[in-house]
This record gives structure tokens, C-alpha cells and sequence, in this order.
């Protein structure tokens, strides 16, 4: 498979377990070889404010797990949201959920900025579809 240049996923789930079986399936996958996690939204803030984050020209994915202490998903993207809407445009966020509960997906599904809500383990065809679909285009 090809890689989707310019493009870097950014995980943030504070199960370890998860973060390495998504980091070991997307390297199989070859989508990218920028993948970036965070165990907590304070971490992923930390480094959407560092002169990295913005990563102009980066299409910069977002995989976020909905149930974390301290912060959860939604919390993060509530605060994600007061960032201005010119850095935002090069975020693409997907929300992950292992949760059979409707009412979270519901609210997340609903959610501005998330695209869709992917089942764990990730599903790195769904997510190759979704890249496409995005207008990435693999090389």
C-alpha cells in the first residue's frame, strides 16, 4: 500500500495497550510514518502549542479515544474548539470508541469537528477510505 505524504496522525488515549496496537496497525498500513501520541488531552494541547504543532502543511489526523480520566474526548474537543478556525483547517478528527454505549457515539457522532466515530481496534481500511475520501491522496 502507499503512504499518504504530508500527513501525520496524532493519537490521543490514555490506554497504552490501545495507543501501541494502533501505532503497530498503521505502520502495517504504511498510511504514514509521522504517528504521534499523547496519553492525555493536556499533552496533545502541549503540543498543538509548540512551533510544531501547527505543522503547516501537514494534514494532521486525529484518532481520540471518548473515555479518559481527567479529560475526556469530548472535554478535549470542547477545548480544542476555542483554537482559531485557520489552525483548525488542518485538522481532520475521528473519535475512537470501544464503548457499545449509543448515547456516547450518538454524542460524538454529533459533535462539531469529529467526522466519524471508529470502532477499536482501528479499522486501518476504513480509515484508508476515509484518508481518500478526505481528498489525501497515497503516494
Amino acid at each position: 500500500m502507499k503512504q499518504f505524504p504530508n500527513t501525520r496522525i496524532l493519537m490521543v488515549d490514555d490506554n497504552d495497550i490501545d495507543i501501541a496496537v494502533n501505532r503497530k496497525l498503521l505502520q502495517l498500513a504504511d498510511i504514514t510514518s509521522d504517528i504521534r501520541s499523547f496519553n492525555q488531552c493536556k499533552k496533545f494541547f502541549e503540543y498543538l502549542d509548540s512551533e510544531d504543532g501547527g505543522a503547516k502543511g501537514f494534514a494532521q489526523i486525529v484518532l481520540m479515544d471518548i473515555m479518559m480520566p481527567v479529560m475526556n474526548g469530548f472535554e478535549c474537543l470542547a477545548q480544542f474548539d476555542e483554537y482559531p478556525a485557520d489552525f483548525k483547517k488542518n485538522f481532520v478528527i475521528y473519535m475512537l470508541s470501544s464503548s457499545i454505549d449509543r448515547n456516547d457515539i450518538r454524542l460524538a457522532e454529533a459533535t462539531p469537528n469529529v467526522r466519524r466515530v471508529l470502532e477499536k481496534p482501528l479499522d486501518i481500511y476504513v480509515l484508508r477510505k476515509l484518508l481518500e475520501q478526505e481528498g489525501l491522496r497515497a503516494e
